[in-house]
């Protein structure tokens, strides 16, 4: 599958010297910590276990803003803090190694909300909310079909993100260096 990641150069240079990038705790924002992790253990579930405990997802993107197989706009903000180098890397890598979820349904994860079924959901949990209900309804970023217009963009506008454990040299296809808008 094409998909694509948003790094530092420096993981771009770690790849053309033929070594294998992982990411760990020191590559994520403090604040995201418990996010990711939550993401690892979905990804040792679904994909299988990581080289190394510590290990963290490499984030990538499988469908930008409606387009399968479209590579992100570098001319839009948000990929990297303003001024920053990065290097836009093309990769091809085989399905198995991935794990898709929706980008903007990712971000209830992100702020540690719940993530309603339907609007009745919704209503309910905010009468009497159960923080043991959250995490589970985390899960549901990763149905790809889900069509609830209320929480989900329709299936032609979504961004659909990946993760994986590591980049390996043979994945790489192409790469652009940029400065982040």
């Amino acid at each position: 599958m094409r998909v694509w990641t948003i790094q530092a150069p420096e993981v771009l240079a770690v790849l053309r010297r033929g070594a294998v990038w992982r990411a760990d705790e020191s590559h994520v924002e403090r604040a995201w910590i418990p996010a990711y992790r939550w993401m690892a253990r979905e990804m040792r579930v679904r994909l299988g276990a990581p080289g190394s405990r510590r290990q963290m997802p490499i984030w990538l993107w499988c469908q930008w803003r409606g387009v399968a197989q479209a590579r992100p706009d570098l001319r839009h903000g948000g990929h990297l803090p303003k001024g920053t180098a990065g290097a836009l890397i093309e990769l091809e890598l085989d399905g198995a190694r991935l794990l898709r979820s929706d980008f903007e349904l990712w971000h209830y994860v992100m702020n540690g909300w719940y993530l309603p079924q339907s609007r009745t959901d919704e209503r309910e949990f905010d009468a009497r909310p159960d923080r043991l209900r959250i995490k589970p309804s985390w899960r549901r970023i990763f149905d790809l079909t889900w069509s609830n217009r209320r929480y989900v963009a329709a299936r032609a506008a979504r961004s659909i993100q990946g993760v994986t454990w590591e980049l390996r040299p043979e994945d790489v296809r192409r790469s652009t260096r940029f400065v982040a808008r």
